[in-house]
């Protein structure tokens, strides 16, 4: 009798214990609180994960106030440490992620930059203005502190704008090469340092030697050049070329028959 009345008094000692525990009322709203300061930090975006669990046991510490006080009590207290993890992971993440987006917007400034200077705004509008878009929507993510997007959108508006600048300069040497005239007839009055210095030719007069060069079949004399002839004009010109002409121009000595390479 005596066994069976311990294990009785063990019941009801464990009821009693039980009977006087109280739910962590206080507590859940204290995490829940607290878990909105996490959701404020960033943590949904920056630490999801650690958010997501923290949040799940919030959840269960509260249905567990229900049925199990104790085990509610232990629950809890679990989720105000994921909740601390959550929040102090988001906001490393989170200036990371500002300082790189920060990084991200100034490069793409400077390509919007060299876009401009490039004339893209005449002669790729689409995508200049294209670019331009996608950069005010990285300056508007970055200015409301979803810095993982503006990083997203600031690589993007660089990418269109150096895209912008090189479909530019394509254009601008497409429209460059049909201006070019391919022979130049000569004038009363010229040299072939007048022609060189053309606007519509090189307008370096010190490249005259490539005209010379290219000529050398009716070009006897570089000083003799006669109205009416009719020179071709070499474009494409490799830079070791150019250089050369441009030396030949600056440390030629006197004028001499057949003069040239």
């Amino acid at each position: 009798m005596n066994g069976k009345y311990s294990l009785v008094s063990l019941i009801l000692i464990a009821f009693f214990i039980e009977g006087c525990c109280h739910p962590p009322v206080k507590q859940i709203s204290m995490a829940k609180a607290q878990l909105m300061e996490a959701k404020e930090a960033g943590a949904p975006i920056y630490a999801p994960e650690k958010y997501k669990e923290a949040q799940s046991l919030v959840s269960k510490a509260e249905a567990e106030a229900k049925k199990s006080c104790k085990q509610s009590w232990k629950t809890v207290r679990l989720a105000q440490e994921k909740i601390v993890e959550a929040k102090e992971a988001a906001l490393k993440k989170k200036a990371q992620a500002k300082a790189a987006a920060r990084k991200a917007i100034d490069s793409a400034q400077a390509a919007l930059q060299k876009a401009k200077e490039a004339e893209a705004p005449q002669y790729a509008p689409d995508l200049y203005q294209a670019a331009c878009g996608v950069m005010k929507g990285a300056l508007n993510s970055f200015k409301v502190g979803d810095y993982i997007r503006a990083l997203r959108q600031a690589n993007r508006a660089a990418q269109l704008a150096i895209k912008a600048k090189e479909a530019a300069e394509k254009v601008k040497e497409e429209l460059s090469q049909k201006r070019r005239p391919s022979t130049h007839k000569v004038q009363k009055g010229e040299c072939l340092w007048i022609i060189a210095g053309n606007d519509r030719i090189y307008t370096n007069p010190l490249l005259w030697p490539l005209i010379y060069w290219a000529n050398r079949s009716q070009i006897k004399d570089p000083d003799l050049i006669y109205p009416g002839q009719v020179l071709s004009i070499p474009w494409n010109v490799p830079t070791q070329e150019q250089k050369e002409a441009i030396s030949f121009s600056k440390h030629r000595g006197p004028w001499s028959l057949f003069d040239g390479k």
